[in-house]
């Protein structure tokens, strides 16, 4: 469970980072996520995104950040 949004911004940058994450996304930077993961919980909050429900931070939240991420930036896999 993530104490508060910037642990779970940095737990997100952890594995896409384009320098050293686990799965580096050519051309992210740390406020794309951070605008990615504000996206995220806003369509949490609507019913029109059934499909989003905020899960504590946990994995599923991270892949859609990244999703929103690499749909909105035009990002790909380094």
């Amino acid at each position: 469970m993530m104490e508060s949004y910037k642990e779970f911004v940095d737990y997100c940058w952890s594995f896409y980072n384009p320098k050293d994450g686990i799965y580096p996304l050519e051309g992210i930077t740390k406020d794309m996520i951070l605008e990615s993961s504000w996206l995220y919980l806003q369509m949490c909050t609507y019913p029109a995104f059934p499909n989003y429900q905020w899960g504590d931070g946990d994995s599923l939240d991270r892949e859609h950040v990244r999703d929103i991420a690499i749909d909105r930036f035009k990002l790909f896999y380094s």
